[in-house]
């Protein structure tokens, strides 16, 4: 493309606008949801494509091979023809954070500028290195203060993530947390019973490749959003190791197992470990929530993330908040245009989440 059909190209995308891709990249996969919203609030799910990632090729967010993550996605955009060139990106993982806080009513001025002052001491990273954006939730008029919802990501990570769209020919005009993107989700699924969860409190679960995240909602958004640092792909670094096989051999045994679909002995083992560790760090972050009689104690759990999937984990879960547990199914609400096969949808359902949930972003 030459410098002058370039620059018109990109003045172009200046000016589109319209509902945005939601392009979720994870350790394991690239994943890109198009969504369309057919009148206010009802969605209709249009394309959605994941593509995953060898081994290692992103470690924390450090992107060790960022050629096969803009191979993913230029390879979705021709193979499904999507002429859309503007996207919600996601991000999760140490250098973001969320935090829930309350700052003195007033001119909105001052209201901006005590949230921003307040929530520095919550950024690990540093402030200065950091965007910050927030979300008024609701006024509290008895007690004269605002109740607000912060994000924040390292600054040199964001940029990092959306230069790998600029080199797919994309442009990512809104940066979102993948935390939010599931909270929309929710939101969007549980409306007609929105104010009767938000009043009892709900735990939300989402058991991805790199983090288990876990949000509690309560009093019309999250009062909690914490990530654990074990997810599916430490099963499957454990399996390869175990059984001796590649990662993607590993990879397949654990979402597919052997030749007649079970999972053989030795991986039910590895997995039960898995799962163990896996409560016993739930077990940490929810004690406060679960615990008897407290005045945070919730009274629905809801689950979601490929990893929500693995044999035993809904059940030691259960177990464990002694609290029923549901998957969060956003096609109860969310339409479909193309003609995706069951199994197609219940892998969207589960993996494809966050990418559903950034791509309920406009502009």
């Amino acid at each position: 493309m030459s410098s002058l059909l370039k620059k018109i190209s990109d003045l172009k995308v200046n000016f589109e606008k319209g509902q945005l891709l939601g392009v979720d990249i994870g350790l394991s996969s690239v994943k890109l949801a198009v969504l369309s919203e057919i009148k206010k609030g009802k969605y209709r799910l249009d394309k959605f494509r994941s593509i995953p990632l060898s081994e290692a090729a992103i470690i924390e967010d450090d992107i060790q091979k960022p050629e096969e993550i803009i191979d993913a996605l230029v390879r979705i955009l021709t193979e499904e023809k999507i002429g859309k060139k503007i996207a919600c990106l996601g991000m999760n993982g140490p250098n973001t954070v969320t935090k829930r806080l309350q700052v003195p009513d007033g001119p909105m001025d001052d209201v901006e500028d005590n949230i921003l002052w307040e929530s520095e001491q919550y950024i690990p990273f540093g402030a200065d290195d950091a965007e910050i954006s927030f979300s008024i939730i609701r006024r509290i008029e008895e007690e004269d203060v605002v109740d607000a919802i912060v994000g924040a990501a390292r600054i040199d990570v964001v940029e990092r993530y959306q230069e790998l769209l600029k080199e797919a020919g994309l442009t990512a005009k809104i940066v979102d947390l993948n935390v939010f993107a599931i909270v929309n989700i929710f939101e969007l699924v549980f409306e007609n019973s929105l104010e009767e969860l938000s009043n009892e409190g709900a735990i939300i679960i989402d058991f991805g490749a790199q983090y288990t995240s876990v949000i509690v909602y309560k009093n019309n958004g999250p009062v909690l959003t914490k990530e654990v640092p074990i997810g599916g792909v430490l099963l499957t670094e454990e399996i390869q190791r175990t059984m001796g096989v590649s990662y993607d051999e590993a990879e397949d045994l654990k979402i597919h197992g052997d030749d007649n679909g079970n999972l053989p002995e030795e991986i039910l083992g590895i997995l039960e470990v898995h799962i163990e560790k896996l409560m016993d760090e739930l077990k940490k972050v929810l004690n406060f929530y679960i615990a008897s009689g407290s005045s945070e104690q919730v009274g629905r759990c809801y689950i979601t993330g490929g990893s929500a999937k693995l044999p035993g984990v809904k059940e030691s879960l259960e177990e464990l908040i002694n609290i029923d547990v549901e998957e969060i199914n956003p096609f109860e609400v969310i339409g479909i245009k193309k003609a995706f096969d069951e199994d197609e949808l219940d892998d969207i359902a589960s993996s494809g989440l966050v990418s559903l949930g950034l791509a309920m972003r406009k502009i």
